[in-house]
């Protein structure tokens, strides 16, 4: 195998590969054999004829193309040990020359792994706050819950404070509607302030089809800048009125949903909010953590592979989320009016930040000697496989080479963050 390396920029590098046709032989009477398998050749067992009769009867470019993936990545990987190089992500491969009894040559780029040099991460330092809960917080539950189970009938008289009613309306600037600035048969609540300061107040008072006309000033923070901290004038018509009855804090109640008592709830709600408060200071302290580690490092240039790549993992994360919520990735991008490639385009300085996180662990683990033992592995794994127990593809997909190597990776961060919260972290 003859090897021609050039550097290139945003630390990529190319390879040109000359495989000699003795050196791939093997790999192509592995094809050979695979061609056989899927091809009738008279007195012969499946798989089981010769190269050159197999060359005779399928045609020997059939056979190179068979077997040129598997010399590809054979021959790569080989170039990439021989030449000591710590490349990430797939390479991106041409075919310069592809001929029965010729030597197979190919090029190869591929991107490098940043360079990291670590700050002295061991002097920083991290507070942790304390977590409380109001009583107002846990009274806002229970008027959630209540909420949950309102009673609404349809009447016949003015608006009021804690009616949800149904209202069409249109917001105008210099005397045109702006965009996104009507509603048909719109529900609210007034008095839950959904809308923008002063708008749920202008309809008590208003019955069933009366129009009325204001002027409100949209906030200075406002989403839409073409209307943040302007005047405009509103013109709505009221559609309906639903007086709304929250169930009473009774006994019977409160045992529908699994306490004993007022009492009972009450500590509940405060222990379930606690629990929230401190996963989010969890993830708070970690976060604040790798940022100080993260601002303290050295970079050489991060490839464009690792941010695209990552920028497309952020991509399928959110169209979950998207997913989660009911709704379709395609409608979503549709409503805003941008492309998944502009989405991803958005996402990248996110996702430069989290390559350079991922780079400062994996440095941190080199450095502290921490890796995931094999018996983290086993754990880990037989964890994941009792949530998906009985889906035999899912079994097989958790137990794939790809995804215990994802495994590895995140067991092996884990135990660096657990490392770093009891070196830095202030209690």
């Amino acid at each position: 195998m003859q090897i021609i390396k050039k550097e290139l920029q945003k630390s990529e590098i190319e390879l040109t590969i000359e495989v000699s046709a003795e050196e791939g032989r093997p790999l192509l009477e592995k094809a050979a054999a695979r061609i056989s398998q899927t091809t009738k050749i008279e007195g012969f067992r499946p798989g089981k004829a010769p190269y050159d009769v197999v060359k005779q009867r399928a045609g020997e470019m059939n056979i190179y193309q068979e077997a040129l993936d598997d010399i590809v990545s054979h021959f790569y990987y080989q170039a990439i040990i021989q030449e000591k190089l710590n490349t990430v992500g797939q390479p991106k491969i041409t075919i310069e020359k592809l001929a029965p009894n010729n030597p197979i040559v190919f090029k190869a780029v591929a991107a490098l792994m940043p360079t990291v040099k670590l700050g002295d991460y061991k002097k920083i330092k991290v507070q942790k706050k304390e977590v409380k809960v109001e009583q107002s917080e846990v009274e806002k539950v229970i008027d959630d819950l209540r909420k949950l189970g309102v009673k609404e009938a349809l009447v016949e008289r003015i608006a009021q404070k804690g009616d949800r009613v149904e209202v069409d309306f249109a917001v105008s600037l210099d005397k045109v509607v702006i965009d996104g600035g009507q509603g048909k048969k719109y529900p609210l609540i007034i008095g839950d302030n959904t809308m923008i300061p002063g708008f749920e107040e202008q309809l008590i008072g208003l019955k069933n089809g009366e129009e009325k006309t204001f002027s409100l000033k949209f906030p200075e923070n406002y989403q839409n800048k073409m209307v943040a901290g302007k005047l405009c004038d509103f013109k709505v018509k009221l559609l309906a009125v639903y007086e709304r009855e929250l169930p009473e804090m009774t006994d019977d109640w409160v045992k529908t949903l699994g306490a004993e008592n007022l009492t009972d709830l009450k500590a509940k709600i405060r222990k379930n909010l606690e629990e929230e408060q401190q996963f989010r200071e969890e993830q708070r302290v970690e976060i604040e953590t790798l940022n100080q580690i993260t601002a303290k490092t050295e970079f050489s240039e991060i490839p464009d592979v690792l941010i695209q790549s990552e920028a497309h993992r952020m991509i399928h994360e959110f169209e979950s989320s998207i997913s989660e919520q009911g709704l379709k990735f395609a409608d979503y991008l549709a409503n805003i009016k941008k492309s998944e490639s502009e989405l991803a385009e958005e996402f990248k300085p996110k996702a430069e930040e989290r390559v350079k996180t991922s780079l400062v662990l994996k440095e941190i683990a080199e450095t502290e000697k921490i890796e995931a033992t094999p018996d983290d592995l086993q754990k880990e794994t037989e964890k994941i496989l009792e949530q998906v127990k009985g889906n035999q593809e899912a079994e097989a997909n958790i137990r794939g080479e790809g995804y215990q190597h994802y495994l590895t990776t995140v067991i092996r961060n884990r135990k660096v963050i657990e490392m770093l919260k009891a070196r830095i972290v202030r209690q």
